[in-house]
């Protein structure tokens, strides 16, 4: 019996046996059908370059199923009919071993793998009309035009060519096309820098000149007002776009579809949970799934390679993640910058990731034009009917190195010989099309592409304004508009609204948090220690934390904003302290007071949602729902302050910067539990430091450290009543959320945000300037002493509130000695960032003594050490704190 030997993907190492059943067991016909469905795709021809070796010869043979070409045929085992022995094997190959490759095996359920086979099998009975196929060329050709103008144009500049994977518009043009007639009226997608610009002026209606201009002069693609206030923008290649499209000769009942491209870092995958997340919030806007399509675009490298593409895909059913279903693409280019597979990946292919999920694989030659076109509208099909992901694996070449100035052949030679030798797959199509009496000129397309681009080019280059960038029917780059319309720059808005609720009606939102529907059984502890405990705060005017957050949220649902909380552990929190949801006790049923009361009076909708326990791509999913409705307060929470770290790359080129180079802007509340309560270095700090040394006053972000109760409670509200969205990062208490001392009253929360809380009488000997819980060590330390000391509690570090200390200064008597104590090392926490503030502000007052004295743990290498050695360390610094004079 002959063994197939099955190579890794052009690879020729790690040789895999894959032997069939033996004969007997099952019919044989059964068995040789069965055999190419699964094993097919070991032998199909999948590279456009050649490069991969040809196994069909290896591939069992009729008679090794013990099958003769004369024996009649069986009943029919496969979707399409057959009439003899030689039709069946012509059939198989065509499906399985030539152009395409398919993986179907792997998905568990039998209805769906059905489907796939029925549906896959076939789709090659559908004959392409004359006209799609000269539109299917006359696109290629397009695409490769645009190319050809840019490089023409533009040397030596590094546009990340398309060129080799031209097909990319077929299949993306096949699915938006299919998509509309199916439903579909929105389209998000998220795609890397490779062929980008051909894909927005080709199928996208983004206009050239504000590529042209952006590439030639170094435009702006921010309003001029903004810019000339701060250096921000990014590179030309990170352009995103959102136009209403419409895609004629398809093949389908084409409708309207609106194409949104988030914009992307150059972080790899970074931006394709960003879209998850987008896509979530416009389908929840809509109440509907099937409406909304996520379209993801990989690199194979990056696919198999990142990390952030597992925790992405581990979102997909997830009930608080889940969006209908993702397209996935991956542009198999062959190779990951200079790296060869052998030394990018252990698995045969990219896509072998996505098999544990249950995600149908296809793999395509990137040259079979005219069934990728098929492809488009099959892998539509199944997102559509069983609302999951599916994978095509798109395989060409890239014509130039990693950039177009990047020399191939030092690190690929072979590949790249074949790459030189190579005639283009729009003159391949161009000349296979003339073969059979199709007339299409190639040579007219280009031409065609060329003048319109001319034009372009030759247009006057200018600057966006702010009135440019918010009209709706700009088809560039724009902003406000949409559901954003009205909103403004956060720079332009320095504004503190006025955010307290009346007190009477705070009362209600408390109790009714806790409001539990008859015959829930809820756990003995909870009634007692939490819900009876919540009545009690209310009699007694003492509100702790949890309340004031649960009463924020419900108060903005009940004024129609929708309100988002998600990460680990967030339907109790990781300290036990919210409980927005109750678990009944026998049933396992769950029970959100506050979301009954939200819906039995149609506001606004709340979603309480346990991630996986990952954080980057929950951040990057949570950032992409928030910029999708400005109505939309999206709240993530970490374990402990310092679990972002894995996310930090989404930080740093989503949440600091977003409206500084993009234009977008976010509601997403970041709450990072932080405090020094002996846990040691990985769960006491937020890392405050890297936050402010990111931070730029009143610019990018806000940081908060609250030391009260009402603090959460107004920066909660405060996020939805301004005229922009600003990401919001809190460095939340732990030891703080039972204090008795960290309590405060309803008529607090009647009033508005106070960045600055002064305890105490300014006319004391020392102020002192801390934050968080040492506002109440502090206290405790001083309490017999407590007229000598005015404690400055700063609950907004970032932007500081310079106004508002100076201010206070101005108050405080002139032989006042200031004094900063915090309980992080010297080297991190916030000193580093406050001092200067801080000095500024003691060398503008009537103070004599301009010295600013620090209190604090000395430098040390990790943000914290042995629970029972930070304890001694900090009752010395308390020591030498109460010994100043």
């Amino acid at each position: 019996m002959q063994i197939l030997k099955c190579v890794r993907y052009l690879s020729q190492a790690k040789h895999l046996n894959v032997r069939f059943d033996p004969v007997g067991q099952c019919n044989p016909q059964q068995q040789m059908v069965d055999y190419y469905r699964k094993n097919g795709h070991l032998a199909a021809q999948l590279d456009p370059l050649g490069l991969q070796p040809d196994l069909s010869k290896q591939f069992p043979s009729v008679l090794d199923f013990n099958i003769k070409y004369d024996d009649p045929i069986q009943p029919n085992f496969l979707y399409h009919q057959v009439q003899d022995i030689t039709q069946l094997e012509v059939k198989l190959q065509k499906l399985f071993t030539s152009s395409v490759g398919v993986q179907f095996d792997h998905v568990e359920d039998h209805e769906e793998r059905e489907w796939l086979y029925k549906n896959y099998e076939t789709i090659f009975s559908k004959k392409l009309t004359d006209s799609e196929i000269i539109n299917l060329h006359n696109i290629i050709v397009q695409q490769e035009a645009i190319e050809h103008f840019m490089h023409k144009k533009f040397v030596t500049f590094k546009r990340y060519s398309g060129e080799g994977g031209e097909s990319t518009a077929i299949l993306l043009r096949s699915i938006y096309a299919y998509a509309s007639s199916q439903g579909v009226t929105d389209v998000v997608q998220a795609m890397a820098h490779r062929g980008r610009f051909a894909i927005m002026m080709g199928l996208l209606n983004f206009p050239p000149q504000d590529i042209f201009r952006k590439v030639q002069k170094d435009a702006f693609d921010l309003p001029e007002e903004f810019t000339n206030a701060h250096n921000a923008d990014d590179v030309v290649h990170h352009l995103s776009t959102s136009n209403k499209c419409r895609f004629p000769g398809a093949g389908c009942q084409e409708q309207d579809i609106r194409i949104s491209i988030v914009h992307n870092p150059s972080h790899l995958e970074a931006a394709n949970p960003v879209s998850q997340g987008k896509t979530r919030a416009k389908q929840d806007d809509y109440g509907n799934q099937e409406q909304v399509l996520n379209i993801q675009m990989h690199g194979d490298a990056a696919f198999a390679g990142q990390g952030i593409v597992y925790e992405a895909l581990q979102l997909q059913k997830l009930t608080g993640y889940q969006n209908g279903g993702t397209i996935h693409i991956i542009q198999n280019n062959q190779i990951g910058y200079t790296t060869n597979v052998n030394d990018s990946r252990s698995t045969r292919y990219s896509s072998d990731i996505a098999i544990p999920f249950g995600i149908p694989i296809i793999h395509i030659n990137g040259e079979d034009v005219e069934t990728i076109h098929l492809l488009g509208q099959f892998v539509t099909q199944y997102r559509q009917q069983f609302k999951k992901d599916i994978l095509i694996d798109l395989i060409t070449y890239r014509k130039y190195g990693h950039n177009e100035v990047d020399e191939p052949s030092f690190t690929q030679p072979i590949m790249y010989n074949k790459v030189r030798s190579a005639q283009s797959l729009p003159l391949k199509f161009n000349k296979k099309l003339n073969e059979r009496g199709l007339k299409v000129d190639y040579e007219k397309v280009r031409e065609k592409v060329f003048k319109n681009l001319e034009i372009e080019y030759s247009k006057t280059p200018y600057n966006k304004t702010v009135d440019i960038i918010t009209n709706e029917n700009t088809k560039g780059s724009k902003a406000f508009t949409g559901k954003w319309k009205g909103l403004n720059f956060s720079q332009f808005d320095t504004s503190n609204p006025i955010t307290g609720v009346q007190v009477n009606h705070l009362q209600d939102l408390a109790q009714q948090s806790v409001l539990i529907k008859n015959g829930f059984n809820v756990h003995p502890r909870l009634q007692k220690y939490f819900i009876e405990d919540r009545i009690e705060q209310v009699k007694q005017n003492k509100i702790d934390w949890a309340t004031a957050e649960s009463i924020a949220v419900s108060s903005l649902l009940e004024e129609g904003y929708n309100v988002r909380l998600s990460g680990q552990d967030v339907e109790r929190g990781t300290f036990s302290q919210r409980h927005f949801v109750f678990v009944d006790q026998k049933t396992e049923e769950k029970w959100n007071p506050i979301q009954s009361f939200a819906d039995a009076k149609n506001q606004g909708r709340l979603q309480v949602a346990n991630s996986p326990l990952s954080e980057a791509a929950v951040m990057a999913y949570d950032f992409g729902y928030s910029m999708e409705n400005p109505r939309n307060l999206v709240i993530w929470e970490a374990q402990f302050g310092d679990f972002y770290n894995t996310g930090q790359f989404i930080v740093d080129t989503f949440i600091t910067c977003s409206e500084e180079k993009w234009m977008r802007q976010s509601s997403l509340v970041m709450l990072l539990p932080h405090g020094y309560d002996g846990a040691g270095p990985e769960h006491s700090s937020s890392r405050m430091e890297r936050w402010l040394q990111q931070g730029v006053q009143n610019q990018n972000f806000q940081f908060v450290v609250p030391s009260s109760p009402s603090t959460v409670f107004h920066m909660l509200r405060r996020q939805m009543h301004r005229n922009f969205r600003k990401p919001l990062i809190v460095a939340s208490a732990k030891s703080l959320l039972r204090s008795q001392k960290a309590r405060c009253s309803f008529e607090e929360l009647g009033q508005q945000f106070k960045p600055i809380i002064v305890h105490g009488n300014l006319q004391s000997k020392i102020i002192v300037f801390t934050y968080g819980k040492m506002v109440y060590e502090v206290q405790e330390l001083v309490e017999k002493r407590q007229n000598d000391y005015t404690i400055i509690a700063l609950e907004q570090l970032l932007p500081f509130p310079q106004k508002e200390l100076q201010e206070i200064l101005s108050k405080a008597s002139p032989n006042s000695k200031v004094v900063y104590l915090q309980e992080e090392p010297k080297n991190v926490g916030g000193w580093t960032y406050c001092k200067e503030f801080i000095q500024k502000a003691i060398n503008d007052s009537q103070l004599k003594n301009k010295e600013l004295t620090y209190f604090g743990r000395k430098e040390c290498p990790q943000v914290a050490g042995a629970g029972h050695l930070f304890t001694q360390e900090m009752v010395k610094v308390k020591q030498e704190f109460l010994q100043f004079q």
